[in-house]
């Protein structure tokens, strides 16, 4: 009786170890760029490819995203400009102010946020909520392999709704929101992933 349960004890020690493993050890599938200031960031498609990717607390920063991430996680940044390519699924952007964001996915929310421009490419209606100042365009990032991205991303690249808005502190019928318009053709810009920080 006594080994028995000398046994269950040590069974429950092994199990309580591997547990603390697991809660301890990091997460592969993730990618963090975080508490940067004026730093420019080129990451590759083997780098994000299928995985999650979080951006939080950065300053005047450039971050380009080759590649197909699963989801994208992005808070608290000051004067940023971020590249992404296709997303296979949402894109969350909070408390950002002042930035250049072009990302393809299925989902965007945005929250509490101002003076941001936005390049989309979107499967449903993004979703702002307490923001301010914000504008929104077309998709306008190229690179070599874009077609192959679209088709792995599972994006049906024919439906966009990037100009059909949903401002949640503004749902009058009718009536356009006053937190968020379109960049005009002459003022929007375009990005390559091939070639990092080049602009058109």
């Amino acid at each position: 009786m006594e080994q028995m349960q000398m046994g269950v004890q040590e069974e429950k020690v092994k199990t309580k170890f591997s547990t603390n493993e697991q809660l301890n050890s990091p997460k592969m599938d993730t990618v963090n760029v975080t508490n940067k200031h004026d730093e420019f960031i080129h990451l590759e498609s083997e780098q994000v490819n299928g995985k999650d990717v979080a951006i939080e607390n950065l300053e005047h920063c450039e971050i380009f995203l080759k590649g197909i991430p699963s989801s994208v996680q992005i808070k608290n940044l000051l004067g940023c400009v971020i590249i992404v390519g296709p997303c296979s699924r949402t894109v969350n952007i909070d408390e950002c102010h002042q930035c250049e964001f072009a990302v393809a996915c299925q989902q965007l929310n945005v929250h509490t946020s101002d003076e941001c421009d936005f390049y989309v490419h979107i499967n449903a209606r993004p979703i702002i909520e307490g923001c301010h100042h914000c504008r929104f365009a077309p998709y306008t990032v190229e690179y070599q392999s874009k077609q192959r991205d679209i088709a792995q991303s599972g994006l049906v690249w024919t439906i966009d709704y990037w100009d059909n808005v949903v401002d949640s502190n503004h749902m009058i019928p009718g009536v356009h929101s006053p937190n968020w318009e379109t960049i005009e053709e002459e003022e929007r810009k375009g990005w390559s992933l091939d070639v990092p920080k080049h602009c058109y």
